[in-house]
């Protein structure tokens, strides 16, 4: 039990990016097309389910992961690496929240308010704020965690697996939603019919990967964007996911 405890511990990042690769390519075979996946009446509730996880996942890693890293004295990112993974990060929360605000509206019985032009005002100013927080929430730091006492090595291990379950889960799903069926649907079905076409596919995939990808493993990033297997493992995911837009494209 132990040795599977520390064999977690050790590989919690690789096996978070791989988790997340293969659930994600997973859930294409229940909602084959974009449209499948917008017209399911569960989506809303799987877009807010998965919200609440990522909150859930994010409060509860926050602890036993800057506990660990006041104890390691690991070295915290660059500031301007931080600043694109928080404005990446605040931009994707706020597509989310904007999707999931019409689910709690629905759950909660309160009617939508329009506006003379058809948008909610209230509702784009709560999901900027709620955004916010939710980014906040992720990439505060905790520093003097190791003056604490009291806290057993047994529950940060516990704690810390129950949040990373929950990050793999919703993490899982907004890749899902945003990547596989949101940015690679639509640049499928986009023609190339020279290397130009092949190139900027390319390029656009590098920006959008790391701005959809690099700022919701942010927890797992700050412990381990000084590790080279890192970096060749999220760069050999995103071959695996350029070669699977390219046999799309193509139609293979």
């Amino acid at each position: 039990m132990n040795k599977s405890i520390d064999f977690l511990q050790e590989n919690k990042s690789a096996l978070f990016d791989w988790m997340v690769f293969v659930t994600s390519f997973s859930l294409g075979f229940i909602f084959p097309s974009l449209l499948d996946l917008i017209i399911s009446p569960w989506f809303s509730y799987l877009i807010l389910s998965a919200l609440l996880l990522y909150v859930a996942g994010a409060w509860l890693k926050h602890f036993p992961l800057y506990y660990r890293l006041n104890e390691t004295g690991n070295s915290p990112l660059r500031l301007p690496f931080i600043l694109f993974l928080i404005i990446g990060h605040w931009c994707l929360m706020l597509v989310i929240v904007l999707f999931s605000i019409s689910t709690i509206r629905r759950l909660a019985g309160i009617k939508n308010i329009a506006t003379d032009n058809g948008s909610n005002g209230y509702d784009i100013l709560i999901s900027i704020v709620v955004s916010a927080f939710i980014t906040w929430l992720i990439f505060r730091s905790k520093p003097g965690l190791k003056k604490k006492i009291g806290v057993s090595a047994g529950y940060l291990v516990r704690r810390e697996l129950v949040a990373d379950i929950c990050l793999v889960i919703a993490v899982s799903i907004f890749s899902f939603a945003f990547w596989e069926k949101g940015i690679m649907a639509m640049l499928a079905n986009r023609p190339t019919t020279s290397f130009t076409d092949i190139w900027f596919l390319f390029i656009f995939l590098a920006i959008a990967y790391m701005l959809c990808y690099l700022p919701m493993r942010y927890l797992f990033l700050v412990e381990d964007h000084f590790s080279s297997k890192t970096w060749k493992r999220m760069l050999l995911i995103f071959g695996l996911l350029l070669i699977k837009s390219l046999l799309e494209m193509i139609n293979i």
